[in-house]
């Protein structure tokens, strides 16, 4: 199962500390991919408009992972601010003992509706409300679903942003479901009994200048341990 990263040029930091923490814990090599813009838009996979509201470079680009696999197989994605601390290898072999998975067009931590803790996140963004928020940030495709088959460019070029993240493009009974410890919401969750198995600092980090928040020490001992180096933007 290839995975693919979401990339943005402003935070490289978190999508290496993001791909050595999948690897760190596998206990298999894995195939992980970055998910650039740009080397999308070259390659004529993505022109939606620049214009398009996005928080990150990889907003959109998600949507294009079962396009990428030629709708082949099964394929994950994650936004480059997640930290894992477990096996990801454990929870594609859950999907796969998973009674009927092929019904499912897509697997993903189904978030209750919340109000964000702040107004804001990163970098003076705004912090907003909407149904199925954090849905789209882990993602486990089964790429060659029908459902998965209307993430053409097309649609992505052009279709809202509640189409996409909303899960407009397949039926509800077609989305599976993942614990919560596979997306803990940081600064959102509070601190689990356990240490969840992959952190979402969807309200930022170090790299993005957002500091003191639960469990910011697992990611800068990651990076310290990537690079042998405390963490210095």
């Amino acid at each position: 199962m290839k995975i693919y990263i979401g990339w943005d040029s402003h935070q490289r930091d978190a999508s290496d500390v993001c791909e050595y923490s999948i690897h760190n814990h596998a206990r298999y090599t894995l195939n992980v991919k970055h998910l650039k813009q740009d080397e999308l838009r070259e390659s004529g996979a993505y022109y939606r408009n620049y214009s398009s509201p996005a928080s990150t470079e990889f907003t959109y680009t998600r949507f294009l992972v079962p396009f990428l696999e030629n709708y082949k197989g099964w394929s994950m994605f994650c936004d480059s601010d997640f930290l894992f601390t477990h096996d990801i290898t454990s929870l594609f072999d859950r999907i796969n003992r998973e009674p009927y998975a092929d019904r499912y067009a897509v697997f993903c931590v189904k978030h209750l509706p919340y109000d964000p803790a702040k107004p804001t996140k990163f970098w003076g963004h705004t912090q907003h409300s909407f149904p199925r928020k954090n849905w789209s940030s882990f993602m486990i495709f089964n790429n060659s679903h029908p459902s998965c088959r209307k993430l053409t460019p097309l649609t992505i070029a052009n279709r809202t942003p509640e189409w996409l993240h909303r899960f407009q493009w397949c039926d509800d009974k077609e989305i599976g479901d993942i614990s919560y410890s596979w997306n803990w919401l940081v600064g959102e969750y509070g601190v689990a009994e356990a240490t969840p198995k992959a952190l979402h600092f969807t309200n930022g980090g170090p790299w993005n200048d957002v500091h003191g928040q639960d469990y910011e020490e697992l990611w800068l001992a990651e990076w310290e341990e990537m690079t042998g180096l405390p963490y210095q933007k």
